[in-house]
């Protein structure tokens, strides 16, 4: 199996589709060639309130101590989301990059 990208959150489309369920709000983190590092979750939020934040969490473990971690403002806004996520697919990337050392 081959992914599009370097990095790919499997699930995020659905815990977005869902209406940002708890229930949905995790699932793996696979490099392009669909090899596991870990896991991705988001923290620190109510799903009953979009226009509050949480935190995108990425760690080996499903309930595993963070490793990288970046904030989102607001659940509803797409580019509140999008900017987060996209900070913290790079920050993935460049700690998968420091662990080939």
């Amino acid at each position: 199996m081959h992914l599009q990208f370097e990095i790919n959150l499997i699930d995020y489309e659905r815990w977005v589709a869902t209406g940002y369920k708890r229930a949905f709000s995790w699932g793996l983190v696979l490099n392009k060639n669909a090899l596991v590092l870990g896991f991705w979750r988001v923290a620190r939020y109510n799903p009953n309130m979009d226009t509050e934040g949480g935190c995108f969490e990425f760690s080996l473990e499903k309930t595993g101590a963070a490793i990288v971690s970046q904030k989102i403002t607001f659940l509803d806004s797409g580019v509140s989301r999008g900017r987060a996520l996209s900070d913290f697919v790079a920050e993935i990337s460049t700690w998968v990059e420091g662990q080939k050392l």
